[in-house]
């Protein structure tokens, strides 16, 4: 007769197992929450691995030659020369290379050359400049989610 008994009791099965499971549902909301609320649910684009080589010729006008010698590929949209400390009026700043002076299109990949020259601004003097060529991850303006990839100093800098 226990057994019987002990086969069809199952007042204490339900309870345990709704407890489990409100609490399994409990931190599962708990951490798609966090996750959303401390930003670890969106995802950034990380800056390409690549080396650069730089050729300066002495002018006037200056030239610099950043040329893509390896690594990854990468779109012309994201790329930016960002020229500071130029003595020549309207040379410093960012030039993007898909604007003028520049009006490159498609895909940066090795052998790709991107040369800083007269057609920047009249005159380049780059003798006390310091020229990066940056690249931006395309989802945001915030200068954090940007990355440096080749750094080139004037002789007189």
């Amino acid at each position: 007769m226990e057994i019987t008994r002990l086969l069809t009791d199952d007042r204490a099965v339900s309870p345990v197992i709704g407890v489990i499971l409100m609490v399994a549902i409990t931190v599962i909301l708990a951490a798609v929450i966090g996750t959303f609320a401390l930003g670890l649910g969106t995802t950034q684009d990380t800056a390409p691995q690549s080396t650069w080589e730089t050729a300066y010729t002495d002018g006037p006008p200056d030239t610099l030659t950043l040329t893509h010698a390896s690594g990854d590929p990468m779109e012309a949209t994201r790329l930016s020369v960002v020229i500071s400390g130029s003595t020549t009026t309207g040379a410093n700043g960012k030039h993007r290379l898909t604007n003028a002076p520049f009006s490159m299109t498609g895909e940066v990949a090795a052998g790709t050359e991107v040369a800083v020259d007269d057609s920047v601004a009249s005159g380049l003097d780059l003798s006390e400049a310091t020229v990066r060529l940056v690249w931006e991850d395309e989802d945001t303006d915030d200068q954090a989610d940007s990355a440096t990839l080749a750094t080139w100093e004037g002789p007189d800098a």
